[in-house]
C-alpha cells in the first residue's frame, strides 16, 4: 500500500515522463556519438565531398559529447534532490559510460557496407 501511494504520487508529479525524456536524449546522443565514431572509423567523405570524414567525424563526436555532458548535468543536478544522491550519481555516470560504448559497438557491428 505504501509503495503504490508512492508510486502514484511520483507519477502524479511528471517523474514518468521526465525519465523517458531523459532516456531518448540520451539514446540520441549515444546515437550521434556512434555516427561520429562510424565515421571516424571508415574514413569516408560526407557533405558532397566539401569535408574530409575525419573532420566530420570529429566534429559529430565533439558536439554529441557536448550534449552527453548537458544531459547527465540534468540527471545529476535532478538526482541531487534524493536522499542516496551520490551513490544514484555514480550508477549514473556508470549507466551512461556503459550504454555509450554498447552503442558504438553495436553501431560497428551493424554497419552495412
Amino acid at each position: 500500500m505504501k509503495f503504490t501511494r508512492w508510486l502514484n504520487s511520483v507519477l502524479d508529479k511528471g517523474m514518468s515522463k521526465e525519465l523517458f525524456d531523459h532516456i531518448r536524449n540520451f539514446l540520441i546522443c549515444a546515437f550521434l556519438l556512434a555516427i561520429g565514431t562510424s565515421e571516424l572509423k571508415h574514413h569516408e567523405s560526407q557533405f558532397f565531398g566539401l569535408v574530409p570524414g575525419e573532420y566530420s567525424g570529429i566534429g559529430v563526436i565533439v558536439f554529441s559529447l557536448i550534449l552527453i555532458a548537458l544531459n547527465l548535468y540534468d540527471g545529476i543536478r535532478k538526482l541531487s534532490n534524493l536522499k542516496h544522491h551520490l551513490l544514484a550519481t555514480i550508477g549514473l555516470v556508470m549507466l551512461y559510460v556503459f550504454l555509450s560504448i554498447r552503442v558504438v559497438e553495436m553501431a560497428w557491428n551493424y554497419r552495412i557496407v
